[in-house]
Order: structure tokens, then sequence, then C-alpha cells
């Protein structure tokens, strides 16, 4: 018996030793894991490019670790000498260079029609000098994607897009002289009213805020107002675009710096601006013929900008913040340049959820954040989305889905989804629909609804190629309802999904053709038609409108004899569309949403100051208990992860899009080429294909 208890005792003791001895390596190999991940984060960057011409940069270039839509990178044009030489300079960021070698191609065919590899490279303090010759076959004037590619030891390829011109007359270091010369003479009362000479002001695009100041400003808005700000850093230069005319050249220059300055409370803040100059030279002479600066405040979370009745913002381009609330009403989230913040209004606590930190305009263009929900517990689902700021991604492109918990104050990755589309194009594109629940991310690109499981990684479509305005979104973004054929006239049935449980639902109408209108609050409005198939109609012969709730149980429905419904446009509170009978035109009708709406915790507004003039903010509708003090706390835990990459790819979109370009942005996305031009014309700037090529552009239809 004795022998029996000393053997159960042993292998016990075997078992617990066992155990023990797995804990510990399983915990050693996550520390390991942790610390490998941790040395991505700052060891694993790629090498930065800048372009020269002459002595002057006149571009800086990211690298790409992923192969990215090339008709869709605009950031830097190379203006390529009458030596047909570009000198390079390479920051290597701790890479070890293997090769340097290139492609130029046709921008309508997409056709190679130069490459080659770069030798004879210096080496010198971490930074390697190149030159590239550009091909005798470029013609002058013309655009060409130029793409670099560097091999490291690190980075088996990375890829680095621009456009090169060859402009064969030597104006750009004098039209960049100029350039800087009109900025610096901003910051001088006294040298900047001869500026005044060169706006064109216009009372129809007044503002009263510095975050953005065009050529249709005033002079008091040009120089700076009341804010007497001075530059910190030098000014980097970027050439956007070239235009060469028998009558003249254009070129559009960015000059990237940052200011300092102090506001009424005499404390000093800093600024991010991008100044954005297009100079027209014609002979000897330079003018103006387009002028944008906009300024983005670095804000900082403190005690004199967040009150009990409203968060100053300070002075930001956008004219506008958006937010996310909780159920509950008790947390509000919001993103400020790429910065996330949340904010127990309760217990007025706030903290930043993820801070960007951007170092230039540059970086706020090329990495952005979106708040997608914040939960009645103040965790927070959100997306880094364009260019990764985390080293376990380096060099790529895509949407990374964060996980905040407010308990844990952790941000953690739970998703990467490499994309291909830079983050200015991704802006707009995902701006109707971007929703995470029940464990699956939505996102809407390019017509086409796409899911992600956050889990499996699984990656798939709801549906493809949707037609505009097919498919509509609740003001929430938990639910969406669109034309089961992805066709805006003439489907059979709607499909209804629950985004917070992936539960679907269909509406069909015996006999009848249906089509989705808009949801007011979880309401959905949809019409209904009866549609012969030989007839020929002017406009779909939509007869009904029916509004269904969330369990598509009938609210309302809306029907005149003989009168057909056209153009209904759906609000939170009204739904309005105009009426036909016998083809002619009867007076615009609306519905009214009798339904109670949930009160509104926060909005977005404006603070006018005497130093700082126009400030945005978000004001809560209801003051906060002055009796408790505000808590700021520092930012937590931020975590990305190189596991977490999502296998996606894109659906081609089958629609056409004109890509709208001015002040060296992206201004718009548009179906209609018409209203591209016009868009085009408003910003002084261009039209681009689907292609990349330039179809239409403010110098050459200048008067």
């Amino acid at each position: 018996m004795k022998k029996k208890v000393i053997a159960i005792v042993s292998i016990l003791l075997l078992i617990i030793v066992a155990v023990t001895m797995a804990m510990v390596f399983k915990t050693k190999q996550a520390e390991k894991n942790e610390k490998e991940e941790k040395a991505k984060e700052t060891t694993n960057a790629v090498p930065v490019m800048r372009v020269l011409y002459g002595e002057e940069v006149v571009g800086k270039i990211e690298g790409y670790t992923m192969d990215m839509n090339e008709s869709r990178m605009r950031d830097v044009l190379i203006p390529v000498a009458e030596n047909h030489r570009v000198p390079l300079k390479i920051t290597v960021n701790d890479n070890q260079i293997e090769s340097i070698s290139y492609e130029l191609k046709e921008l309508k065919e997409d056709k190679l029609i130069d490459n080659g590899e770069i030798k004879n490279w210096k080496s010198s303090e971490g930074v390697i000098s190149a030159s590239y010759e550009a091909s005798a076959i470029m013609e002058q004037g013309k655009e060409y994607f130029l793409k670099f590619v560097i091999s490291t030891d690190k980075h088996e390829k990375i890829n680095y897009y621009t456009r090169a011109m060859v402009t064969n007359r030597n104006f750009v270091p004098e039209q960049i002289a100029f350039a800087k010369k009109f900025s610096e003479d901003t910051f001088s009362e006294e040298k900047g009213l001869k500026l005044a000479a060169y706006l064109e002001p216009d009372s129809d695009y007044a503002t009263d805020s510095l975050g953005q100041v065009t050529i249709r400003s005033s002079i008091g808005m040009l120089i700076w107002k009341t804010l007497r700000p001075k530059k910190t850093v030098q000014t980097e230069v970027s050439v956007k675009d070239m235009c060469i005319k028998d009558t003249g050249e254009a070129g559009t220059y960015t000059l990237n710096y940052e200011i300092k300055a102090t506001n009424g409370q005499k404390e000093e803040e800093k600024y991010n601006v991008a100044e954005t100059i297009t100079v027209w030279s014609f002979q000897g002479k330079n003018y103006v013929l387009a002028y944008n600066r906009e300024v983005s405040q670095q804000w900082e979370c403190t005690k004199n900008n967040v009150g009990d009745s409203f968060i100053d913002l300070g002075i930001q381009k956008q004219s506008e913040i958006k937010h996310v609330e909780s159920e509950n009403g008790q947390f509000i989230s919001y993103e400020i340049n790429g910065d996330v913040y949340v904010m127990d209004i309760t217990g007025k606590n706030i903290r930043p959820v993820f801070q960007l930190k951007a170092k230039d305009s540059e970086e706020l263009y090329k990495t952005k954040a979106r708040v997608m929900n914040v939960s009645d517990e103040g965790n927070v689902q959100y997306l880094i989305y364009g260019y990764s700021p985390s080293g376990n991604h380096a060099g790529k492109n895509g949407i990374s889905v964060m996980s905040y918990n407010r308990e844990n104050n952790y941000s953690e990755e739970i998703a990467f989804i490499p994309c291909d589309t830079p983050a200015q194009i991704l802006e707009r594109e995902m701006s109707e629909l971007c929703y995470q629940g029940d464990g699956t991310v939505y996102i809407m690109i390019s017509n086409t609804i796409y899911f992600a499981n956050l889990k499996t990684k699984e990656w798939g479509t709801l549906i493809e190629n949707v037609e505009e305005g097919s498919c509509v979104v609740s003001g929430a973004g938990n639910l969406i309802a669109y034309n089961t054929d992805g066709m805006l006239y003439g489907s059979d049935s709607i499909t209804v999904v629950d985004l917070s449980n992936g539960n679907k639902q269909e509406i069909k109408e015996d006999g009848k053709k249906v089509t989705v209108c808009g949801y007011t609050g979880d309401n959905l409005v949809y019409g209904t038609a009866e549609v012969k198939v030989k007839k020929k109609y002017n406009r779909f012969p939509m007869t009904t409108l029916k509004i269904v709730d969330k369990d598509l149980k009938e609210v309302k429905t809306y029907k005149k004899s003989g009168v057909i419904l056209s153009d209904v446009e759906v609000t939170d509170t009204v739904i309005s569309f105009n009426r036909w009978k016998n083809n002619k035109k009867l007076e615009e009708e609306q519905l009214l949403n009798n339904l109670e709406e949930k009160q509104a915790v926060a909005k977005s507004s404006y603070y006018m100051d005497d130093v700082k003039v126009r400030e945005l903010a978000l004001s809560f509708i209801n003051n906060l208990d002055a009796n408790i003090e505000l808590n700021i706390q520092p930012l937590g835990g931020v975590k990305f992860s190189s596991n977490a990459e999502v296998d996606s790819n894109f659906v081609e979109s089958a629609e056409k899009k004109f890509y709208v370009y001015g002040y060296g942005k992206l201004q718009g996305i548009y179906t209609d080429q018409k209203e591209a031009e016009r868009a085009a014309k408003e910003t002084f700037g261009l039209v681009v294909s689907n292609q990349g090529a330039k179809i239409w552009t403010f110098e050459e239809n200048y008067e």
C-alpha cells in the first residue's frame, strides 16, 4: 500500500513539474513573441527617399513593401531637368541597401517604356546619394508613372511610387523661390500687405477660420490675423503638378512646415501647416493661379481646452468634428488629426486611446483614424488606415481594426487588412459604411461591401458593385439594406442585414419591383413600382413609399392614385420627394418622422477667440457637473501585431470614376465627368481618370 501511495505521489509530482514547465515555457514564449513584436516596431522601418532638382529637395517619397494601385499615387511629381539627371537622397533607417532599380510607364496604357538599375551610388552617415538618368524617350510636358524599387537586407522589395515630367525649361528653382518668399511674407504685416495684389477676394467663399485660407480670402486672413505665429522648422517643398504650354509654365508646390504661437492664456501651441501655391511663369514674371493654406493644431488634452460646456479643439482645417456616442449616453469618442480620445461624460474623465502624433501635414494626409463605436462600458472600436504607423506592418498600406479596453487602458490590433488604395481615397470610399459587430467588421469600398471575421481572419464580400443609391445605411451604421441584384431600379427584392448580429431578412412585393430610399432612424424607407417589360419609362414608376421598422413591420405607407414618386430624400426627421401625374410635376411632398429621437450628448460647434479667431469645438448639449473635477489620464498601451494580417483581395470596380485633385490633394470622387470638371474648377485643380491620366486641368482652361 505504501509503495502505491509513493507511486501516486511521484506521478502527481511529475504532472505538477510538467505543467509548471509548460506554463513557464508558454510564458517565456509569450514574452519572446512580445519582445519580437516590439523589436519590429522599433527596427523594421523602411528607407525614405528624397528627390532633388539641382540642390533643392522637391519631394519626399515613402516606401511600400506591397504593391499599390499606381494610378492613385499622386503625392509627388518629379520635374526632370534638361540634363535628364535626377539626384536622389535615401535615408536608410538601419537598412543595408542591396539594389536600386526603376520602371517608367505610360499613364494611359500602363505600358512599360523604360527600366533599369541605378548603380554607382555612394553611402555616408546613413544616407545614400544616387542618380536616376531619365530616358531620352520621354516627351517634354508629358506625365509618366515612375517607380523606384529598393531591395535591402530586411525587405526584399520596397516600392517608391511617383510621377515624372521632362521640363527642358529651368523654371522650377525660380518658382520654388517665389513660393517660399510668398510664404515668408505672410508672417510680416508690412510685406504681407503687398500680397493683396495676388488675391481674388470673394465674399461667397469668405471664412473666419485660419484653418483654411485660399486665394479668395481677405488679406487679413492671409497674414494670420491676430495669431502672430513663427516657423519652428525648415520648410519642406513637394512638387505636386506641372503644366507646360507655349504661353508659359505652371507649377504647383506644397510647402510643409510647423509653426508656434501664443494663445490668449499666454501658452505656446504648435501647428502643422501645408501651404500650396500654383505659380504661373510667363515672360519673366510670376503670377499666382491658386493658393491654399491648411492649418492643423497639434491638439493637447489639457484642463484649459476641456471644459464643462465644450471641448476646444483649436484651429483646424476641418469645419466640423464627428464623434460617436455610447447607447447609454455616458461615453463619447472622437478623432482629431489621427489621435483618438474617449470621454466619460458622467465622471468627467478623458483619455487618449491612440495617438498618431503626426510629424507633419504629409503624415496627416497619408495616415488617418476613424472611430466606429463606443460601448456602454467605454470600450472603443476604431480604425487606423492608410500608411501604417506600425513597424509590424512596415511599408504597408491598409486598415488596422483596433479594440480599446477601458478597464485595462489598452488598445490592441485585432485585424490588419492590406489595401492598395491610399488613405485620402479610403476616407471617401469608406464614408458610407464602416461597422464592427458580433466579431465581424464590415466595410464598403467602391460600391462593394466586404467583411472580415476578426477571429478566423476570413475575408469575403456581402455584395459586389452595387449601383450608386441601391444600398442605404442607418445613421448608427448597424443596419444596411440593398437592392438584392445590386441595381438601382428593377430589383425583385431588398436584402436587410443587421450588422450587429449578422441576421438577414428579405423584402419582396409580389409582382412589383422595389428599391431602397434610405433610413430614418432604424426605420427603412423603400419604394415599389409595377413595371411592364416592353414599356419605356421616363423615370422609375414608383407608386408607393413604405416605411418599415427593423423587424420589417409596416410603420407608414404613402400612395396617391395615378401619382408617380421620384427623387426621394430621407433624413432622421423628414422624408421629401417629388410627385408626377401624367408627366407633369406636382408640388413636392413631405412625410414627417413622428418617432421619438434619441437625445444627443454632444454636437460639432465652434468657438470665437480674440487671438485664434474661429476654433473647432465639440459642445455638450447639457453642461457637465461643475462639482466634479476633470480627470485627464495618460495614453495607455497600444499593440499592433504582425499576426493580425487578413488575406484580403478587392473587387475591381465596374463603375467609371473621376478623381478631382486641387491644391495638390484629392478633393473628391465623381461618377459624372462634367460634375468633376466643375469641382476641379472650384479648386483650381484637375480631373484624373481611373487609369490615372489627366483629362481636364485648370491651367489648360484658364481664362
